[in-house]
């Protein structure tokens, strides 16, 4: 995890924090004044933090709900039952006070939604002319082009909320991360580098897909299997205006018969 996401979620831990302090406090140990105050601290905290910025030119899908909503959704769950749960600790016994013991795991379910805030938060995407630029929890990797193994088009269809989950998980696994949509059905870009990782993100998101396909062209990349003949012949077409004809690619095999004949012509010359 990055700077930036380490940064987001302690925008979200402090206030929960304060929140959980507040609540407890004012009924327990605390004065009414000293537990609002606390409150009050961590909507402060949460909001006057610097929000992390998207360097100029990223693409990233709008998250679905809004990112406050699933922050909102988080101090909920976190503040009402960690509350309930200390709560029963110091005043419950016996039975009441296993319960609220319980309340614990549920609570914990904050952190999770958290994190998926935090990923929307911090996560984006940046094309440049050569390559990619791709962030996960504030994590960067920039691949050229010509480390590309192969791209491909892979259509995600996903039933009711499985798109919005698809869509804030990611991946948990580094070598295959993703930048989808919440969409119900998606078609994604998927790169794959030639150590194997992949890098997917919709098309929807990139709003000049024409542009990128050319400069993978250029970079002597298979264009995706899925496009057109018409398609690529425009792309190419594009890419020779824009670029002048790439030279022709030579065969290893003509430059080997070429490098024979010179050296058996310096032989003849020679006897």
């Amino acid at each position: 995890m990055g700077r930036s996401a380490k940064l987001e979620l302690l925008r979200r831990l402090l206030p929960l924090i304060l929140g959980v302090l507040g609540i407890v406090g004012t009924l327990s140990f605390l004065s009414p004044l000293s537990g609002l105050l606390c409150l009050i601290a961590g909507v402060g905290i949460y909001t006057a933090m610097p929000r992390p910025k998207v360097p100029k030119g990223a693409v990233k899908p709008v998250p679905k709900p809004p990112v406050w909503v699933t922050d909102a959704i988080g101090f909920t769950v976190g503040i009402s039952l960690f509350s309930l749960s200390f709560l029963g600790a110091i005043y419950g016994s016996g039975t009441g006070l296993v319960l609220f013991a319980v309340l614990l795991v549920p609570a914990s379910l904050s952190f999770p939604i958290f994190m998926i805030a935090v990923r929307q938060e911090t996560s984006w995407m940046r094309f440049f002319g050569n390559g990619f630029e791709f962030a996960q929890l504030g994590l960067r990797a920039r691949v050229p082009y010509v480390d590309l193994k192969g791209v491909r088009v892979r259509v995600w269809s996903a039933r009711g909320g499985i798109g919005w989950l698809l869509s804030a998980i990611g991946s948990s696994n580094r070598g295959k991360v993703a930048l989808l949509s919440g969409e119900r059905q998606t078609k994604t870009l998927v790169f794959t580098r030639k150590d194997g990782s992949e890098f997917a993100v919709s098309s929807e998101v990139i709003p000049d897909l024409q542009r990128i396909l050319i400069g993978m062209d250029r970079a002597g990349v298979d264009l995706p299997e899925d496009l057109s003949e018409r398609q690529r012949k425009k792309i190419r077409k594009t890419r020779e205006k824009l670029y002048g004809r790439a030279p022709e690619p030579k065969s290893e095999q003509l430059d080997v018969a070429r490098i024979a004949a010179t050296v058996r012509k310096y032989r003849q010359s020679k006897t």
